[in-house]
């Protein structure tokens, strides 16, 4: 018997998928047979996108800007109704202020990214007490909703989002936290009220905390109070996997609890009352020196990626490849992205044995990886294409050949 192995590594940037795809046989079977393993074509690198760009991000200067989607508005004014603050060390600032000239700083186009991959949107920087702030607002792809196959649409440009950079560059630790005061407006409603499927379901929302276990994965803005007639829906994507930093709660509230930064940090929910607004927070984290924070939100048409792979799967399988024998499909992924399914695709002379063809992957746990586990046995030797399908949006095919010994 000879044993195929392989490894595939692939990396999507900006919002599309990643997968990495490693084949390993780890069990002899009691029959003489051979088998090999090769990469099969990848079927779907990434979902296509539509080149129009959806979204527009208007600027007044410093870290204020105001969001549209296709000409509709989803906050009030279309330059200036999202805003920072910071606290740092206990005192409250706006962030873009430049305090030595008495001039906001101004947004920058934001550079390429990797291989040199074209960005949309700006960034700007500013700083405090050596510490240094860059909001970065970029226009994205939407991710497939939960259940949408890859080859059934085209991926809007439609949604903003935005990073806060935090990172000490002093010599001493500061205590930093942070706050995104957001005047939201649907269309010409500016009472929007608000709805949270998950965790919140057949519920219209007003005047609430949300946090821990009822701060929701995306967070619709609804341009009618009324689930079955919403009219246009703006959507805050609150949690991504990897690395960053989602906020810890959401207030909602109306634009009179701002009160031009005399109301206090902490804000109360309180009732639209026909001019709706949302307070988002990052709880105070002390930052050594050289230490970095990298705050993540987003607002559009649709529910956001992070910026980092989409939910990288690692798949290995064990076990005997002998027909009638059972073998084991165990699939890691890392840093899963909030609702993202795996699909396991068998060939005819493949059966499954345990667990469901498309599975939701599961909530992390401390490591950042979880787990999504199938078993299927081999039913007549040959050649065969096993698939595994992301619905992020990337299938690896691998095609087994599975023969007689000698």
């Amino acid at each position: 018997m000879t044993n195929g192995r392989s490894c595939t590594h692939l990396f999507l940037c900006l919002g599309l998928a990643a997968l990495t795809v490693s084949l390993a046989i780890g069990q002899e079977p009691a029959a003489p047979v051979k088998v090999t393993i090769k990469d099969g074509k990848l079927e779907t690198a990434e979902l296509p996108i539509d080149p129009t760009v959806r979204i527009h991000a208007g600027y007044t200067g410093g870290m204020y800007f105001g969001l549209s989607v296709d000409g509709t508005r989803i906050t009030c004014t279309p330059e200036s109704s999202i805003w920072s603050s910071a606290r740092i060390d206990g005192q409250e600032f706006m962030p873009g202020f430049n305090a030595v000239n008495g001039q906001l700083e101004q947004p920058r186009a934001l550079p390429p990214g990797p291989f040199g991959k074209k960005r949309l949107g700006t960034s700007v920087s500013w700083s405090q007490q050596n510490v240094h702030f860059t909001q970065i607002v970029e226009l994205v792809p939407s991710r497939v909703p939960a259940g949408m196959d890859s080859k059934s649409g085209k991926r809007r440009i439609d949604t903003a989002r935005i990073t806060y950079v935090v990172e000490n560059k002093d010599s001493r630790e500061h205590e930093v936290a942070y706050r995104v005061f957001v005047d939201t407006m649907i269309n010409n409603n500016d009472g929007a009220l608000f709805a949270a499927p998950t965790t919140h379901p057949g519920q219209v929302l007003d005047g609430i905390l949300l946090k821990e276990k009822t701060l929701p994965e995306y967070m619709q803005v609804l341009e009618n109070p009324n689930l079955k007639n919403p009219g246009f829906i703006g959507v805050m994507t609150l949690k991504f996997g990897g690395k960053v930093e989602g906020p810890n709660k959401v207030v909602l509230a109306n634009t009179g609890a701002l009160n031009f930064g005399q109301g206090g940090w902490e804000v109360a929910p309180q009732k639209a009352g026909g001019d709706s607004a949302v307070f988002i927070y990052w709880a105070a984290k002390k930052l050594k020196p050289k230490e970095k924070r990298e705050l993540i939100w987003a607002y559009g048409g649709g529910i956001a990626s992070g910026p980092e792979s989409d939910g990288r799967v690692s798949v290995g399988l064990s076990g005997s490849f002998e027909p009638g024998k059972s073998f084991t499909i165990t699939a890691t992924v890392e840093d899963p992205v909030p609702g993202q399914a795996l699909t396991l695709e068998l060939p005819d002379g493949m059966q499954l044995l345990e667990g469901k063809e498309r599975q939701p992957v599961p909530t992390p746990g401390e490591s950042g990886t979880s787990l999504v586990l199938w078993k299927a046995r081999v039913a007549q030797l040959g050649d065969h294409e096993l698939r595994i399908r992301s619905s992020t949006g990337v299938t690896q095919v691998k095609n087994i050949s599975i023969q007689a010994g000698k």
